[in-house]
């Protein structure tokens, strides 16, 4: 099974930030069947590399000389299974060059990031977590291989009201889905694509999810929704020229948690569900950590780079 850490940027000067919790994850893993990749930009493997150099169980991967392979024929044809895949890697592509355009603020690199978590949860499967993620407490540590797209809660009552609807009124998307997002927010996110207000829609109620944390075997529908919303409005957002402003910041925070919404409440048919079979109910311990129970996870918050 596969867990994934992504730094996109140089090391950092404080290394608790990008390097100490997947060194703890290999270390309690070690023995384990648990793979564990380390994702960066091409420039920084040598020296992430030296960093896990101790953890055989880690492997540094260059996320563009890995977007460009995956392009290839060869690749495709032994990899590869689904004409989606293809879609997806010219998607995360698009993404990755802007983040790292020098018109692009360094900060919004944390957009592309979950961008790219989305992209792993379909393409490869497994866990991604955010570099402040790792184990905690004592006894038999074993992570279970997910089997739906799954996401972390900070509650178990309904406290977010989301709104299920069509873009009905963009080309090329009728009748390919669904998109949720944050009932306060929807026209926000439209207003972002120039779309104009949300189609009229379903209001339901969720718990308080998070999107430190994923989980999905690979090609699971669940993974194709949340990745498909989150690149779809993403494209839209570019052809309007709205993807760096003072309000995108807010737009991709609302977007990702919509993205991830939509694709927790995706049956394996393609249908829709309530979401909570698909949350993993945490700890908020007030001091800048939340827990993980069922997986003996913690999550440090070190402050995020987005602003």
């Amino acid at each position: 099974m596969d867990v994934h850490y992504t730094w996109i940027g140089p090391p950092p000067a404080d290394r608790n930030r990008d390097i100490t919790a997947p060194r703890a994850l290999a270390a309690r893993c070690s023995g384990q069947s648990v793979k564990i990749y380390f994702w960066c930009l091409d420039a920084h493997v040598a020296a992430y590399e030296r960093d896990f150099a101790a953890h055989k169980n880690v492997t540094v991967r260059g996320m563009q000389a890995f977007l460009t392979k995956a392009g290839t024929r060869a690749y495709r044809w032994y990899y590869w299974y689904q004409e989606s895949d293809d879609w997806a890697v010219a998607a995360m592509t698009d993404i990755l060059d802007w983040g790292l355009a020098l018109a692009t603020p360094p900060s919004y690199r944390a957009f592309v990031k979950d961008a790219w978590s989305l992209f792993l949860m379909y393409t490869w499967g497994g866990y991604v977590m955010d570099a402040g993620v790792g184990p905690h407490g004592g006894g038999t540590f074993a992570l279970p291989e997910p089997q739906a797209f799954m996401a972390p809660s900070l509650t178990r009552d309904d406290a977010l009201m989301i709104r299920r609807f069509q873009l009905s009124r963009l080309t090329g998307w009728q009748a390919e889905g669904d998109v949720t997002f944050n009932e306060s927010r929807a026209d926000e996110v439209c207003e972002a694509m120039n779309y104009g207000a949300a189609d009229d829609g379903e209001g339901e109620m969720c718990p308080q999810l998070e999107v430190w944390m994923l989980g999905s075997p690979r090609y699971s529908k669940g993974a194709w929704a949340a990745l498909k919303q989150y690149c779809v409005v993403w494209k839209e957002m570019q052809q309007n020229n709205t993807l760096v402003s003072d309000t995108a910041p807010q737009v991709f925070r609302y977007l990702i948690a919509g993205s991830v919404y939509n694709g927790l409440t995706r049956t394996q048919k393609g249908g829709v569900q309530a979401p909570h079979g698909a949350l993993w109910y945490c700890t908020d311990n007030k001091n800048g950590t939340v827990d993980v129970p069922d997986l003996k996870l913690r999550k440090t918050y070190h402050g995020s780079s987005a602003q």
